[in-house]
């Protein structure tokens, strides 16, 4: 086919401008356009580019990263990311926080996202960076927590190769990250990007994208994207249910409603539904502060940690209200209850009990429309009364638990002087041992936030919490409550505090043991074999780590040293606190 030859002139210089004249085309040479000839007879025309200047890989990872709020990333340095932190260090919108340990890199992570409701990210090397970020991460996992893992590989030419640190990442990962990826080209990122972090946030789940160290330079060809609000659009559940939940609610003579975080936001309706009903009210730890811990309904926790009247009133009771709670401790709740379950994700609905009615929907539009129709109640005054008789004597007896003065100190009296000093708004970071026990029951809530690792449980949690929950709301105090046996986890990060001038404040109780494992096998009529512990001084650990380090032995001393150090300003504190092992009542094998 003949095609007649378009007669192409360059502009002069100085002309940045196109335009045409009848076959005559006149432009600046530039790389990005490009002339199309048609196959029509004497047609040509030119494509502009439609994208915005294409950007590193690293470049483009952290505007979009950017564009969806993240303002910190959690890690430690490694050569297989080298190219990444030195793009962080030439911006300054999103902070690098140095940890000492990929683990407590991905603690944190996981704890600002508890904290936030919103996508947090941490970053480790290859090969075995990742595989130290494993621990932190399953924390996350297991609490369906939205965390970006960034992890960097071995060359592409080097991939599935015996290289040095080279390990099949995606495998490694894939039971903790519901969705791992793996770049090999940088024309994929932007679409597995957006990808792994509405998955991540929408789903709660740990994703995971390995770039391998060679691509970091290539340029992406695509747009940053920003947050899309329909994300947090709210489900707006249908009536039905919502009646049918009603009509058994009504139908009830002794209620209880179990809370969890999910009412975070529907606090007054969870309160104004309880009265209404003469409810019983029973709460997770992390929702502790979502409900008036002194009032007459309010019953305490559940579980080992809990409270004696939970148990008591739960047996008691004919139906159980589950609102935004997943926790379920088997050995401590009925088999028999009649259960309705509200949540927003289905696939909660129904773990480890089975419900008679299950409600999916936000909470902050079930319960306004629950309480418009639920209608006059039944007479529950001998039930309100059995409740508030019940509560009424758990609160006497761990008041008195709190008021004894004994040497070693009782773990219920330092938990009441921490309930009495600390600010009405701090945020506790309670680390997994013993100490929890008694931190949940005795400890008073008032509009704290309780920040702990739920179902996956390790050790070492509180500290890494803390620092991150100080950077994302530094107006807050942040207090981790740690045990002996969990303080040398990630004691170390102490030193990533001071580095950055975070003052937290940790609280280790000293009983000489992992004293939780200890009673339950002493129960068990076992042998408490590696129970025991010989402890290094905390104290001079934490001064070599750049914090300021007291000792209290008693009440008078543990008055005075958390005050002095919740009143550091720009570096972290400790607080060794020698207690005794004492052993919590309804402890079970």
């Amino acid at each position: 086919m003949n095609v007649d030859k378009p007669r192409i002139e360059f502009a002069k210089p100085g002309y940045n401008t196109f335009g045409n004249t009848t076959n005559n085309f006149f432009f600046k040479k530039r790389k990005d356009v490009r002339m199309v000839i048609s196959t029509e007879k004497k047609k040509a025309s030119i494509e502009l580019p439609t994208t915005k200047p294409e950007l590193k890989v690293s470049r483009y990872l952290l505007q979009q990263l950017e564009a969806w709020g993240v303002q910190r990333i959690y890690g430690v340095i490694g050569d297989a990311i080298f190219a990444l932190l030195d793009e962080i260090a030439r911006q300054s919108v999103i902070q690098f926080v140095p940890c000492r340990h990929e683990e407590a890199a991905a603690l944190m992570a996981s704890a600002e996202s508890k904290l936030t409701g919103r996508l947090s990210v941490c970053m480790a090397t290859s090969g075995p960076g990742m595989a130290k970020l494993l621990d932190g991460l399953a924390d996350a996992a297991m609490d369906r927590t939205p965390v970006l893992a960034i992890t960097g590989q071995v060359p592409t030419s080097k991939l599935g190769t015996n290289e040095k640190q080279y390990i099949d990442q995606q495998a490694l990962i894939h039971p903790i990250a519901e969705q791992t990826r793996v770049l090999t080209s940088a024309q994929a990122l932007p679409k597995l990007l957006n990808e792994l972090m509405v998955s991540s946030q929408v789903r709660g789940i740990v994703a995971h994208l390995s770039i391998p160290m060679d691509l970091y330079n290539h340029l992406v060809p695509g747009a940053i994207t920003a947050y899309p609000k329909h994300l947090h659009q709210k489900l707006l559940t249908p009536m039905e249910p919502i009646e049918e939940a009603a009509r058994l609610l009504s139908e009830s003579k002794r209620p209880v409603l179990y809370i969890g975080k999910g009412v975070a936001q529907s606090q007054a309706e969870v309160k104004k539904l309880a009265t209404s009903m003469n409810a019983a009210v029973i709460t997770t730890m992390p929702a502790f502060s979502y409900y008036p811990n002194d009032d007459a309904l309010f019953a305490g926790g559940l579980g080992q940690a809990g409270s004696e009247a939970s148990s008591i009133l739960l047996r008691e009771s004919d139906l159980l209200l589950i609102l935004g709670a997943t926790w379920w401790p088997e050995a401590y709740t009925p088999s028999t209850v009649t259960i309705v379950q509200v949540d927003r994700i289905p696939q909660q609905i129904g773990i480890n009990h089975s419900v008679r009615l299950g409600v999916v929907g936000d909470l902050a539009d079930v319960l306004p429309k629950l309480l418009s129709v639920l209608g006059s109640q039944p007479d529950r005054a001998a039930w309100r009364e059995q409740v508030s008789r019940t509560t009424q004597q758990w609160k006497s007896q761990i008041e008195a638990e709190a008021s004894q003065e004994t040497t070693p100190m009782a773990p219920q009296r330092v938990m009441k002087i921490i309930s009495d000093i600390v600010s009405e708004d701090a945020i506790i970071s309670v680390d997994t041992g013993d100490h929890t026990l008694w931190f949940e029951r005795i400890f008073q809530t008032r509009k704290h936030e309780i920040l702990i690792s739920g179902h996956w449980r390790t050790l070492g949690f509180a500290l890494p919490s803390a620092i991150a929950a100080k950077l994302t709301q530094p107006q807050r105090q942040s207090i981790a409550i740690v045990g002996d046996g969990a303080a040398v986890q990630t004691m170390l990060e102490l030193q990533t505090a001071s580095h950055l001038g975070v003052a937290v404040t940790m609280i280790i109780i000293d009983n000489g043991s992992y004293a939780m494992e200890k009673n339950r096998m002493e129960v068990g009529g076992m042998n408490p074999l590696g129970s025991n512990l010989v402890n290094p001084d905390f104290c001079k650990i934490a001064e070599a780590c750049g914090a300021k380090a007291f000792l209290a032995e008693n009440s008078d001393q543990l008055v005075a040293t958390l005050k002095q150090a919740l009143s550091e300003a720009n570096r972290p504190t400790l607080i060794q606190v020698k207690t005794r092992a004492a052993m919590v009542p309804h402890t079970k094998p």
